[in-house]
């Protein structure tokens, strides 16, 4: 099942992005943690992680302190972090074809061989609300779901979606609706039996999605759309020249660069 946390606090935020013309100087900067990290990532209760160069998975508070660490130095870089249900956080480690799946204590619980199905070119993974594990499969070009033992439990070719083949940088599910990130064509939506639905052309790399909002980063902006009244909204973000990543949770926004996270606040 899917964690969520509804807050007050949350809902001031979609708010504050979706109706109010705002500015750099409204962000209130909280904190900077020395870091020199490669990914990024949040969970609904406001917790970070974040990748170090040397391959630890770093886990801090809202307040900016280390509240958890998991060293796997040698399965290489992490592609993606998908912490969207703090109970069940997944690693997905491109170069050995696997993923690692972490409990809230950042232990080890599972670990999916997706070579030993005979799926050796899986390009991005995402959680599923059903307990279950979305795959991109580059090498058939299909969407597919797995359960916990492997077994193969949905299966959508994607060929024919688009004449351009999907090259994914990103996917993640909300409310049981699969978003794709396409280096081609841009988010790309899907239904909970991963029948394709539409396509936002934006040229975006990864993504977050709150109820009906889309929300990502294109230098030097933060952008919110509203994927129902199809209004867009933007956030112009401080020294944008140097952000690899930024995450939104609740009431905070979190920014990676080359060598620190800013947390930031925003006011009213």
């Amino acid at each position: 099942m899917k964690y969520h946390v509804k807050t007050f606090s949350f809902y001031l935020f979609l708010s504050f992005i979706a109706f109010t013309s705002v500015a750099a100087d409204s962000l209130v900067l909280l904190k900077s943690v020395p870091v020199k990290a490669r990914l990024v990532s949040s969970d609904p209760l406001g917790n970070i992680y974040v990748e170090k160069e040397n391959n630890t998975l770093l886990r801090l508070n809202n307040k900016g302190d280390s509240i958890g660490i998991f060293n796997e130095i040698k399965k290489g870089n992490i592609t993606q972090i998908d912490a969207s249900n703090p109970l069940r956080i997944l690693l997905f480690f491109a170069d050995y074809n696997q993923v690692v799946v972490l409990n809230n204590m950042l232990t080890q619980k599972n670990i999916f061989k997706f070579n030993s199905i005979g799926l050796s070119n899986i390009a991005c993974i995402a959680n599923s609300a059903d307990g279950n594990l979305w795959l991109y499969d580059a090498g058939s070009a299909s969407l597919l779901k797995v359960d916990e033992q492997l077994n193969i439990v949905l299966t959508s070719n994607l060929r024919s979606v688009s004449e351009n083949p999907v090259v994914p940088t990103d996917m993640l599910e909300e409310d049981r609706v699969l978003y794709i990130t396409d280096t081609t064509e841009g988010v790309r939506k899907f239904d909970q039996f991963g029948f394709y639905n539409t396509t936002y052309h934006f040229n975006v790399s990864k993504m977050q999605v709150f109820n009906h909002y889309l929300v990502y980063f294109s230098s030097p902006y933060l952008y919110s759309y509203n994927l129902q009244s199809l209004v867009e909204r933007k956030i112009e973000l401080p020294a944008s020249e140097d952000i690899i990543e930024v995450r939104v949770e609740r009431d905070m926004l979190y920014i990676l660069r080359k060598e620190r996270l800013d947390m930031y606040s925003f006011s009213q």
